[in-house]
């Protein structure tokens, strides 16, 4: 059937004019343009999500930059907060130094026996609010003796 077609196309075409075998052509470059149309379609939904993910994709950067920003600036805060209490841990050392070299200064003078007639209370208090200063001083002119 293929042979009769193709050896009766050209002749029906020469009789009609060749309107049929014209009207044929144009139908088959109506339905390739349609599908290329389609195409052309499916290639602007697929850039259309392209462009999506390119913008949802700059929206999370935005964020992920905002939240390093708030997480660097907790950082620096706790890492002062640190830095205050090593200082003041140093601080509360050398207190404790000097509290103890304050005691070892006044241990001769009480008596450790607790059934002793001559143990009396001292008043440490007045002792451990002396200056530093005064206690240092006092410290200078006992090794200078």
């Amino acid at each position: 059937m293929g042979i009769v077609f193709e050896i009766i196309a050209p002749i029906l075409t020469l009789i009609a004019g060749g309107g049929w075998f014209i009207t044929y052509r144009a139908y088959k470059r109506g339905a390739n343009g349609e599908a290329t149309q389609k195409e052309a379609e499916g290639w602007k939904s697929i850039q259309d999500l392209y462009q999506q993910a390119i913008e949802d994709f700059k929206t999370h950067s935005h964020d992920m930059r905002q939240e390093r920003a708030v997480l660097k600036q907790e950082n620096k805060e706790m890492r002062d907060k640190y830095n205050q209490i090593v200082e003041e841990i140093l601080i509360l050392k050398k207190q404790l130094s000097r509290q103890g070299r304050k005691i070892e200064a006044l241990t001769p003078f009480l008596c450790s026996i607790i059934g002793c007639k001559k143990r009396r209370r001292d008043n440490l208090d007045a002792f451990a609010s002396d200056n530093s200063q005064e206690s240092d001083d006092e410290d200078t002119t006992e090794q200078e003796n």
